[in-house]
């Protein structure tokens, strides 16, 4: 419950003379949930979401959002990875759609900082209103994809492709990863609060979205983020009743699950198709010219061939496929200077976030969930191209800002405005309100 003497730190600090004026947070906010709420939504091109991200950005200069040193390090390498971005375009300067991949890493890069900046201060509400805007996105998207994929109306076939649920993404692959973090957001609270029917729903929703999207990556990076997840929220415990709930509580969720996909698997076109992509390597993973893993082993070849990147676009205009491997990819369009700082940033995340999952504060499950989403994503990108997905900076900077508020949390005690009641979260919680 929050109490008044919990909701009068908070007040006084937006009243305070060097804080924002409350009606400038509440835009914030508002234009937060917003964003977040139109992530789905991908088929309009620009994006809403990148209009909005930028009037984030705006709206966090007006709130007077600072930016905390200890998130330096992820800026600092974004900054190198755009610079040999940069530099890999002088030789195909004139090339619009090597611009345009440049000028989106640079954007992306951004939306990163500010998302970190966002998640560094007042840091489990602004974890609520993302996941609040983030689990509705997911199920807007899964509605849509389960009517593309049931034929359910004229037209609604837009949402098909490959006979793969797509929702309003332009590949399956890009759908399945989308509904992950939701999903592990939703487990995480079944787990370590109670269970709500309407986020049940929510959940059973997505997860019918995930399957029918037939992503097999996206399965895995599902199965390995939960575990993830689950072992961190397991560890993490403080006491034997709790770890106790967690593992009941994960053993009637995988039977839910198991019940859900016995559903499906009675849908013959369901079956046909699980059945398709259950193998574990296709037709076009392992043949010649063309196959995945021949793609990548050219891959090698070319950065090896050329430190400063093949320029933006350019290595799939050539060989008429990507490289299906972010780290390869980066290096391709970004030189060696963006390959290495590419590497190192994803390993200094994954650092700084395990290390902020092991100090006690309100929005630590918030952060284990988030943390498991990015590491799994992270893994993912060895077979498909994250580097330009929006959901990959959204995970950095949310890692990053929970880890420089874990810091001040405990070198203050009160570094971060949320206090331990605040937000609903406490130890072996995982709410809000």
């Amino acid at each position: 419950m929050i109490t008044l003497d919990d909701v009068q730190p908070r007040a006084a600090a937006l009243d305070a003379p060097h804080a924002a004026p409350r009606l400038a947070v509440q835009v914030l906010e508002f234009l937060l949930f917003v964003c977040l709420l139109s992530s789905f939504l991908t088929t309009i091109q620009p994006a809403p979401y990148e209009g909005l991200a930028a009037l984030v950005g705006f709206a966090c200069l007006i709130a007077r959002v600072p930016i905390d040193v200890k998130i330096m390090p992820m800026v600092f390498l974004l900054f190198l990875l755009q610079i040999g971005g940069v530099a890999s375009l002088v030789p195909v300067l004139g090339d619009k759609d090597a611009q345009t991949f440049v000028f989106i890493s640079i954007y992306l890069a951004i939306s990163g900082v500010i998302f970190a900046a966002l998640m560094t201060d007042d840091t489990a509400r602004r974890f609520a209103i993302i996941r609040s805007g983030y689990i509705l996105a997911a199920v807007i998207a899964a509605i849509l994809g389960m009517l593309g994929y049931f034929k359910a109306f004229p037209g609604s076939e837009i949402f098909l492709m490959n006979d793969r649920a797509v929702s309003t993404f332009k590949d399956p692959n890009i759908t399945g990863p989308f509904y992950i973090p939701p999903l592990l957001y939703l487990i995480a609270r079944f787990i370590t609060d109670r269970v709500r029917p309407l986020h049940l729903v929510a959940s059973l929703i997505i997860a019918v979205g995930l399957l029918l999207a037939f992503s097999r990556a996206a399965w895995g990076q599902f199965v390995f983020a939960t575990l993830l997840m689950l072992t961190l929220l397991f560890i993490t415990r403080t006491n034997g009743r709790a770890r106790q709930r967690l593992m009941m509580l994960t053993l009637m969720a995988v039977a839910t699950v198991a019940v859900l996909i016995t559903v499906l698997f009675s849908i013959e076109s369901v079956r046909d198709m699980i059945l398709q992509r259950a193998t574990l390597l296709q037709a076009y993973d392992t043949g010649t010219e063309g196959s995945r893993f021949n793609i990548q082993q050219r891959s090698i070849e070319m950065l090896l061939e050329h430190p400063n990147g093949m320029g933006p676009w350019v290595f799939g205009r050539i060989y008429g496929l990507v490289s299906h491997n972010s780290y390869l990819g980066v290096f391709l369009n970004h030189g060696w200077i963006g390959g290495v700082s590419y590497i190192a940033l994803v390993v200094l995340t994954i650092a700084v976030g395990f290390r902020a999952v092991f100090v006690p504060t309100p929005w630590r499950d918030a952060t284990i969930a988030t943390l498991a989403a990015y590491v799994g994503l992270a893994l993912e990108s060895f077979i498909v191209d994250t580097d330009h997905w929006r959901l990959y900076y959204l995970l950095v900077g949310m890692v990053w800002g929970m880890f420089a508020a874990t810091v001040n949390y405990t070198r203050s005690g009160k570094g971060n405005r949320t206090a331990a009641g605040e937000s609903g979260f406490s130890d072996d919680r995982f709410a809000y309100r």
